[in-house]
């Protein structure tokens, strides 16, 4: 058992902390049509999708207005929290209320086969890491009270008819197209989120309101917000209103603290292992072989008593201790690899979690990388290149699918089994939108990935999306069928000790022009002369005139299109095939050079 050398990760905690309370009656009508509903989840759930709160005020003309108000609040967060961890907030949040929408519309009679009216208003309130995500519809109304301040945050969806009378123009359900109102809020410790429905708002003045929300304080429980909600509504009965009664209230208790890094909380009273031998133990899994040792990872071949597979143990190395930008991508590396489910992605989970140490388990591959694969086999036929280049975009598309960026495509991170069969095994830098929103992680100031593989829109702005990980693929198609790179190669000398480009070289690439598509049919003039047009738009500096989808890539590299092939032949010979242009030309030149010596 490993029990000395180890190094200790020193940690504080912060973390997101949502007091909620509300209260809804009917009023003074017999039936109350109004509901809301909230949710604090459990910790791994609360750093990807954080805190959710929703009212709903079923449009009192329809004949199933109760019934849709109480659908759309459960549904929403019950789907909610289904869809990907790797999701943005945005991007769940409008999936499933474009998905609750439609089944509200369709909904008909069995009997008689006319449409039913399930029309809802709606409002949701996600808290995330230290933002408030705002999606709304109609005129429930969330609103802030911020130090004293209130403000409304969204906007009723009415229009006036006369000076007592507004029509709603916007609801779940009226219209199998929906537009929904969505806002971000920065929020901090202290603040009360109000969501109400117009039972409500439209019946207290300013000066009540605050009166009631000024009895919210630190101490405040879930309890005494009840308390306060069911006031404001018995408040709003006593000024005058005839409709239902809703109030729902959050509060804010603390934030994530911007500077501590999600890494931070995730090894607290973990240590990192000491380089491990042949023969030694850790928690149950014995060293068979080191496979590899670097200055910033190890790797291990072991088994475990229990299991009768080997398996990949990935410890982080000792001399990063300190690298916080390292060990954050170690850990999200295998919370990612516990969501990833592909034959073409190596399976990663984490260390037990009863474990005082930090490492991945990862599925054994018995295989050579790329790298290895393109030295042992360097001029590979185009139906080669083809197999490999599909089954990375079937990886691929699993990362895009949960809204993932690799950022780190190389053959070095690419490995081929005896069978042939393909897998991605390394992403440590990849970019998840669910964790990228949190303000608890720390910024990227550096591009990341390997130098000659990033796009150039990520070196020049850090941006990066799938595009930027299709440039980077088809740089890797084009080495494996010359051993060479698309653009000139850059150096590690053409970045500074921070990993920037050097003020001379980004001056050089300061646009997207100075990045000049080498022909692939340089070094190999058996290749057809079409994949030119395919290999440059794959690794177009510009993403604007790069394929799309990985699709576009794989249709492409089988049978190119119409269009590739005219923008083919329109180009000059010198760029089409500067072979045949200079041996031309240096024929002409000679049969000139004759002449003159004959005349």
């Amino acid at each position: 058992m490993i029990k000395k050398n180890t190094t200790a990760i020193k940690t504080t905690q912060a973390k997101l902390e949502v007091s909620l309370g509300g209260y809804s009656s009917a009023g003074i009508k017999p039936d109350n049509q109004d509901a809301f509903a909230s949710l604090v989840p459990n910790p791994a759930e609360l750093t990807a999708k954080g805190v959710v709160a929703v009212i709903a005020d079923g449009v009192s003309s329809a004949s199933k207005a109760a019934e849709a108000a109480q659908i759309s609040v459960t549904q929403f967060i019950g789907d909610y929290y289904a869809t990907p961890a790797t999701w943005s907030t945005q991007k769940s949040a409008s999936k499933v209320l474009s998905s609750l929408n439609q089944w509200l519309n369709a909904q008909v009679d069995n009997k008689s086969g006319y449409s039913l009216q399930w029309l809802t208003t709606f409002s949701a309130l996600i808290i995330k890491s230290s933002t408030a995500y705002i999606f709304h519809v109609g005129d429930t109304r969330i609103s802030l009270y911020r130090q004293n301040s209130f403000e409304a945050i969204t906007t009723d969806h009415q229009q006036k008819q006369g000076p007592s009378h507004s029509v709603l123009t916007r609801a779940l359900g009226a219209d199998h197209r929906l537009q929904v109102d969505v806002q971000e809020v920065a929020v901090q410790a202290g603040d009360v989120f109000v969501l109400t429905c117009d039972g409500v708002h439209d019946y207290i003045p300013m000066q009540q309101l605050k009166g009631q929300l000024n009895n919210i304080s630190k101490e405040s429980t879930s309890k005494d917000l009840e308390k306060i909600s069911k006031s404001l509504t018995e408040l709003a009965i006593t000024n005058g209103s005839k409709d239902n009664v809703s109030c729902l209230l959050v509060q804010i208790g603390a934030t994530p603290n911007r500077a501590l890094i999600e890494v931070e909380r995730e090894l607290l009273n973990k240590v990192i292992p000491p380089a491990l031998a042949v023969g030694n133990k850790i928690d149950g899994y014995q060293i068979c072989k080191v496979i590899h040792n670097s200055v910033r990872s190890h790797l291990y071949l072991a088994i475990h008593a229990e299991q009768k597979e080997p398996c990949v143990l990935k410890v982080p190395s000792q001399n990063l201790t300190e690298d916080s930008y390292y060990l954050q991508g170690f850990i999200r590396e295998a919370w990612l690899g516990e969501k990833l489910s592909n034959p073409h992605v190596m399976k990663i989970k984490r260390g037990s979690e009863n474990s005082q140490f930090i490492y991945h388990i990862c599925e054994y591959i018995d295989g050579q990388t790329l790298g290895q694969w393109m030295f042992d086999n360097p001029k590979p036929n185009l139906a080669q290149v083809r197999d490999i280049i599909e089954q990375i975009i079937i990886a691929l598309r699993s990362f895009q699918r949960l809204e993932v960026i690799h950022r780190d495509l190389k053959p070095g991170n690419i490995m081929i089994d005896a069978q042939g069969k393909v897998f991605l095994i390394d992403y440590g830098t990849a970019l998840i939108a669910s964790l990228a929103e949190n303000n608890d992680v720390l910024t990227e100031t550096v591009p990341q990935g390997t130098l000659n593989y990033i796009a150039p829109e990520t070196l020049l702005t850090l941006h990066a999306d799938h595009q930027s990980d299709l440039f980077s693929l088809g740089v890797i198609a084009y080495e494996m069928l010359c051993g060479e790179l698309p653009y000139k190669p850059m150096q590690r000398a053409d970045m500074n000790a921070q990993n920037h480009l050097t003020h001379d070289v980004k001056s050089r690439l300061d646009n997207y022009s100075q990045w000049q598509y080498r022909s692939i049919r340089q070094f190999r003039s058996d290749l057809p002369f079409w994949l030119d047009m395919v290999l440059s738009k794959a690794t177009q500096a510009d993403p604007k005139f790069r394929f799309q989808a990985y699709s576009e890539l794989k249709v492409e590299l089988s049978m190119p299109s119409a269009s590739a092939l005219e923008e083919y032949k329109s180009q000059p010979l010198l760029q089409r095939n500067p072979i045949v242009f200079w041996q031309g030309a240096t024929l002409i030149f000679f049969i000139l050079w004759i002449t003159a010596f004959i005349v």
